[in-house]
């Protein structure tokens, strides 16, 4: 093995190790040596790659926004579009146990966001992209015919990922009124509506 991938192996290690810390103990009692315990590595491994917590936690960010990316690049892009844009949501939702851990960290990120410009950063570059992949699914509706050709795809994409937002926020938050079936029936409802007018 190449010291490139032995780099990004490790990598990837302490940041699955980060996931399960922050996701039991929260961001602000996620320390150095619990994410190495956690990995199975010493503590001077993980600041080979990380000199400090801020820069472990920005690699971390990076991490949970990379692997919900990866969810959503395993969506087929073939027509119906319909078909895509459902995808795409349901690609972000908590509807299993490893995406709600996830997503667990990534709403303990998304707070942090609020007093740290780098991280606010990371977030807004990757909300700008979601809602620039899905204006481009919309207008490629638009195109075929699946949409009226006036619909604003720009503010349906905004409408989608505030949608997307809410059902994230509630379906950890209040899973009892928000359980995984309710959150794939919520999504499928509005976009049935959005396809349908």
């Amino acid at each position: 093995m190449t010291r490139h991938h032995d780099a990004a192996d490790r990598k990837r290690q302490v940041g699955d190790a980060l996931m399960e810390v922050v996701a039991e103990r929260g961001l602000t009692r996620t320390t150095l040596r619990q994410v190495a315990d956690t990995a199975g590595v010493s503590v001077g491994l993980v600041q080979r790659y990380f000199t400090n917590k801020n820069e472990l936690l920005r690699f971390g960010f990076d991490y949970v926004y990379q692997r919900t990316r990866d969810r959503i690049n395993q969506v087929p892009q073939e027509p119906p579009i319909r078909e895509v844009v459902l995808g795409l949501g349901e690609a972000i939702l908590p509807l299993d146990p490893q995406r709600r851990r996830e997503t667990n960290v990534f709403l303990a990120f998304v707070h942090a966001t609020l007093n740290d410009p780098d991280l606010a950063d990371t977030h807004q570059r990757a909300a700008t992209e979601l809602v620039d992949g899905l204006q481009r699914a919309l207008e490629a509706a638009r195109r075929n015919g699946e949409l009226k050709a006036d619909v604003d795809t720009h503010l349906e994409a905004l409408t989608l990922v505030a949608l997307l937002d809410g059902l994230v926020l509630d379906g950890m938050a209040t899973k009892h009124l928000f359980p995984e079936e309710t959150l794939r029936s919520l999504l499928h409802r509005h976009v049935d509506r959005l396809f349908r007018d």
